[in-house]
């Protein structure tokens, strides 16, 4: 494993780079609080995150699709080995942040990434996470979780009959800055409105330095679908259905 800082750690197997990594955390960036659990987490992310990671010059035509129980495997193994190849350190979400409270939650982080695997794909089957996804030539290539805000902990207010919250975007390295969100947030809209939903409300970056930082779609994106300023501090857009 290599260290933003340029050291090199090595081992044989994981279960001996596990400690040598998190040894190495503590005392040369103990401001990190990394935990045995997290240092875990990254690694075996970063083993099984085998997608490609170079940028299509052009792409298929794009499918969109609900989320829905037929949805469970695909998003498996797209956040298994598609989505993160580039960003390792968020390859144990599987989406689950929001849904045990965000930045409010003081435990995020100490679970087994096989644990949020399971939750995602058990609220999927059940109909709790709904949204979007994009396909091409069959392949799942993105998400768009877009569900209920009540199911949001950080998010809900107790008034939120018929609201449903974009939270995240996930494309996979090849397809991105190819019109991908952009589709799957006309699905969103249309499967929303299907489903009954009254407003969406999204939570944009309004300058993201990269696109890591705008997981959650950047005002443009919003703002060419219609969505309209609600709030600046904290910046929430929204579309009346």
């Amino acid at each position: 494993m290599s260290c933003f800082c340029n050291a090199e750690m090595t081992s044989t197997d994981l279960d001996s780079l596990v400690p040598l990594v998190l040894e190495h955390f503590e005392m040369n960036h103990p401001e990190l609080g990394l935990n045995e659990r997290n240092v875990r987490n990254y690694l075996e992310s970063e083993d099984r995150s085998t997608g490609p990671v170079d940028r299509l010059e052009s792409i298929g035509e794009i499918e969109i699709r609900p989320i829905n129980a037929d949805s469970a495997d695909d998003v498996g193994g797209f956040f298994d080995t598609d989505a993160f190849p580039d960003n390792a350190a968020w390859g144990s979400c599987y989406c689950m942040f929001y849904f045990k409270g965000g930045h409010d939650s003081l435990e995020w982080g100490n679970e087994p990434w096989q644990e949020n695997r399971r939750d995602q794909l058990t609220r999927i089957t059940r109909g709790q996470t709904t949204g979007a996804l994009a396909y091409i030539d069959g392949k799942m290539v993105g998400w768009c979780n877009a569900t209920a805000r009540s199911e949001f902990p950080g998010l809900t207010d107790g008034q939120d009959e018929g609201v449903v919250s974009i939270v995240c975007f996930a494309i996979a390295p090849p397809y991105r800055r190819h019109g991908v969100a952009t589709r799957l947030l006309e699905g969103v809209v249309d499967h929303s409105k299907l489903n009954g939903a009254v407003r969406l409300e999204a939570y944009p970056v309004r300058d993201p330095d990269d696109e890591r930082a705008a997981y959650h779609g950047s005002l443009d994106l919003y703002e060419r679908a219609g969505f309209q300023v609600k709030s600046d501090e904290p910046l929430i857009v929204g579309l009346d259905l």
